[in-house]
């Protein structure tokens, strides 16, 4: 095992009934891997927070990226904990942001974070709860730049996470300009990804969603990045999230949506 080795190899969950467990990764010296019931979850590289493995989390970046001033601290609510991968991109892009994190296993949070801390623990806060029932209740704290929905939500999903009162539940925690962001596991013809982003557009905000081309072209099945936001993104920022991939890229606005999924 390398110097980076966790503290402990597993822990059992029980609100799940499954098993947390670390493993080197083969593909990648010095990574380790986060399997939940057996599933790889999450993938970290000690000391190299911007190292974001996965190609849905490489979509995200740009997105925080583009989000009030570059490098200024932001507001940050995490529905879904994993290994903190993205709560540790933005204290290394974002020093200072304060952060909250809801996740519903009491035993992972501890699990991950004995072995790999965060740079700077007293600006992140963690709840251990439902990503809908252990929301904050608007206005008993200061709003929010970014509410990220990290659960990659998709056809299996419970009805409640996907009914438009909770995606208003969660507008209503966002500052003036702040944005939403939902990871979509979809399947074809992505059905959820269509009907979120109508029921965003019916509550006023605009929609955009960036993913690999050949998922919004119908050729295959994957994760979607879905954005919306009270104030209508720049034509700039979106061209600059497509360029910055992975590629092939496309990122879907406004009317582009209805193309959504159609070869």
């Amino acid at each position: 095992m390398s110097a980076n080795a966790p503290l402990r190899s597993s822990t059992r969950l029980e609100a799940s009934g499954t098993t947390a467990a670390w493993r080197e990764d083969p593909r990648r010296p010095g990574a380790w891997i986060l399997e939940v019931g057996g599933a790889e979850q999450s993938t970290l590289v000690p000391g190299q927070p911007r190292a974001l493995v996965y190609e849905y989390l490489q979509r995200v970046a740009p997105a925080l990226d583009a989000i009030g001033e570059p490098g200024a601290p932001l507001r940050v609510l995490h529905l879904g904990g994993g290994a903190l991968s993205l709560p540790r991109y933005v204290q290394a892009t974002r020093p200072g942001s304060e952060q909250l994190v809801i996740d519903l296993d009491a035993e992972l949070m501890p699990f991950v974070l004995e072995s790999f801390p965060l740079e700077a623990p007293e600006l992140t806060r963690i709840v251990i709860g439902d990503v809908r029932s252990a929301l904050p209740a608007p206005g008993t704290q200061a709003p929010y730049d970014v509410v990220l929905l990290d659960i990659s939500l998709g056809p299996g999903s419970p009805e409640r996470l996907l009914e438009a009162e909770y995606y208003r539940e969660l507008l209503a925690l966002l500052a003036p300009g702040g944005t939403l962001l939902v990871n979509v596991g979809d399947e074809q013809p992505l059905d959820v990804t269509r009907r979120l982003a109508s029921q965003l557009s019916a509550q006023g905000t605009s929609v955009w969603v960036s993913a690999h081309q050949g998922i919004v072209d119908g050729r295959y099945h994957g994760n979607l990045i879905l954005g919306a936001s009270r104030r209508r993104w720049q034509r700039e920022k979106l061209e600059a999230l497509r360029l910055a991939g992975p590629h092939p890229a496309a990122v879907l606005v406004g009317i582009e949506l209805e193309g959504l999924g159609k070869p």
